[in-house]
């Protein structure tokens, strides 16, 4: 049970029980599979960009009206997202957090404690990103599949997958990184992943607790390590 307990735990830091990603969109019928075996499924898209502070914003003091910009990790997510674990947020900076049910919901923006001092965006202010004006609602302190990658090095930004579009910055030739998570009973997951292996295009993968991010893997086997000489 303890095992099992802590394969639970590894899942958050993967955000579902299958990761999968890729650098172009995904296929829909891979999307419409998962719904056909009764498997949950969350999508999410990573890159990089300018974010900048809009002046005039309400709840900010007359010193920091002058425009900010900062380069976000920006994260779109669907509503559904994360589907194991929970994301965390706060009213205001270093004001107490509360787990919260889903992303930001369209219009509206999530920025972590390093972004948003430093572009002075407290809740209830504007940012602007690419073409697209969006409210700041809240900011992110717990984030639980993020990693260590290209895209988590710089603050995030995190956004409803509905308003990329409107933001104009997903071109072609765009460094991009899509995710479609997964999550359910294991041998329905396990099926999934068997017939979504040979439909896979170029430059997408699965990711599972057996060959997840260094790591996680890491962690893992250090706790079940632990829980053998126990």
């Amino acid at each position: 049970r303890v095992r099992q307990g802590l394969a639970r735990e590894a899942h958050q830091l993967l955000g579902g029980d299958l990761l999968m990603v890729g650098d172009q969109p995904w296929k829909p019928e891979l999307a419409a599979e998962m719904q056909r075996r009764g498997l949950a499924a969350a999508q999410s898209i990573n890159f990089v960009s300018m974010a900048q502070s809009v002046n005039g914003a309400a709840n900010v003091a007359p010193a920091d009206t002058a425009q900010k910009s900062l380069l976000a990790g920006v994260k779109a997510v669907s509503g559904s997202y994360p589907l194991r674990g929970k994301l965390r947020t706060a009213p205001q900076l270093n004001a107490p957090d509360a787990a919260v049910a889903g992303g930001p919901p369209p219009g509206e923006v999530w920025l972590d404690e390093r972004l948003t001092a430093a572009l002075s965006a407290a809740p209830g202010s504007r940012v602007k990103l690419g073409n697209a004006e969006l409210r700041v609602g809240a900011v992110l302190t717990l984030e639980p599949d993020r990693g260590a990658n290209f895209f988590n090095i710089a603050p995030r930004l995190m956004m409803n997958l509905d308003d990329v579009p409107a933001t104009g910055l997903i071109q072609t030739g765009s460094r991009v990184t899509y995710q479609l998570f997964a999550a359910g009973e294991r041998e329905a997951v396990d099926a999934y992943e068997v017939w979504a292996r040979p439909r896979l295009a170029r430059g997408q993968r699965i990711e599972n607790l057996d060959n997840a991010r260094p790591e996680i893997r890491a962690s893992l086997d250090r706790a079940q390590r632990f829980l053998g000489l126990t």
